[in-house]
């Protein structure tokens, strides 16, 4: 059996999971900055007033909406993946 070489290079992108009430996966949802939404949806959590939170991820999820009550937590996770050149 021939063995592929595969040439490229590996980057890291960040994700934002999103954990929600009564739903088994989290939404997982790709930035240009991860890490301030991931602490604008922490201050939502914490806060009392429920609201529509609306997010234009980049990636294969184009547009998706929630109700801030709705959210139970949320994380940020690190990916490599393989650029061909």
């Amino acid at each position: 059996m021939s063995q592929q070489q595969v040439q490229g290079k590996i980057q890291t992108r960040t994700a934002v999971l999103i954990f929600c009430r009564d739903v088994a996966s989290p939404m997982v949802l790709y930035f240009d900055n991860a890490q301030k939404v991931y602490e604008d949806l922490k201050a939502l959590i914490n806060s009392t007033e429920v609201k529509m939170v609306e997010f234009e991820p980049i990636g294969p999820i184009k547009k998706a909406a929630i109700l801030s009550d709705r959210i139970v937590s949320v994380a940020l996770q690190e990916e490599r993946y393989l650029v061909q050149e």
